[in-house]
């Protein structure tokens, strides 16, 4: 069920079961949207978890502007902290954050402030620091200024996935991102790869889960290697035939890997 709440003066909408379990917050990278976790949600919902997959602030149905029309702030930090008020809103003091890409980024600049509301993470196809951001930043600002966010999408999700992937699951992608606010997109780009995390991530103490595909060209599995050698005891898992949207490539594989470790990783 989709709800809003006011979270820290902004308005974020989130796909919600209350499951009475312990909470799983999802978090979507810069790309995507809630429903790049349509298929953990009911998984985990069923099995006794309460879930809720947001869509961060200036993406989906969240606010992405004021009534006077200027964006609302975008940052790394803003993202982390309304999820960190969220998980308290609902009335929990603990959550297993999972995230993707930029949700992943907005993980470890959770970590890195030591939210104490980090019960387990799972780092799903990110990177402390991307070896070719200073290529990646100016990319879709460049693309945006002779196509629209749609044939922008349209080009760059095919990427994302792997290469056999069914066309419903191709072109819901292609659709969240299509439906972005620009401003607020590009603000969200440049928050996603400017960051390094790598010396944040050597004092880390919370029970970490890093994922990749096997066939990621965004975020390459030797990146999520990097954070698993990174952070002490972290667990690593490369799922096969899967991109840079690895829960979507092979749901029922992505699901039971996160089981197994929510089950036994802490």
């Amino acid at each position: 069920m989709l709800e809003h709440r006011t979270i820290r003066g902004i308005d974020i909408a989130f796909e919600w079961v209350d499951a009475g379990g312990e909470l799983i917050v999802f978090l979507h990278g810069v790309g995507a949207d809630r429903t790049s976790w349509a298929p953990q949600l009911p998984f985990f919902s069923q099995l006794g978890y309460s879930v809720a997959a947001l869509d961060i602030r200036g993406t989906g149905a969240s606010q992405a502007r004021y009534e006077t029309g200027i964006a609302i702030p975008i940052s790394i930090q803003d993202f982390a902290a309304d999820v960190n008020t969220l998980i308290l809103d609902l009335g929990f003091q603990h959550a297993h954050w999972v995230g993707n890409s930029m949700g992943g980024v907005v993980i470890m600049q959770a970590m890195k402030e030591k939210y104490s509301t980090i019960a387990n993470a799972v780092l799903c196809n990110t990177f402390a620091k991307h070896p070719s951001s200073d290529i990646l930043l100016p990319r879709p600002g460049q693309a945006l200024r002779s196509k629209s966010l749609e044939q922008f999408a349209a080009d760059r999700i095919p990427a994302a996935h792997r290469p056999d992937i069914d066309r419903e699951t191709l072109q819901a992608s292609i659709a969240s991102m299509a439906a972005k606010d620009v401003e607020t997109y590009l603000l969200s780009w440049r928050e996603t790869w400017r960051h390094d995390f790598r010396d944040a991530l050597r004092s880390v103490t919370t029970p970490s889960l890093v994922i990749t595909g096997s066939l990621d060209k965004i975020t390459p599995p030797a990146l999520g290697m990097e954070i698993a050698h990174l952070i002490p005891n972290a667990k690593y898992c490369q799922i096969d035939n899967a991109g840079h949207l690895s829960n979507l490539d092979q749901p029922q594989e992505f699901n039971r890997v996160v089981f197994e470790f929510l089950r036994n990783g802490s």
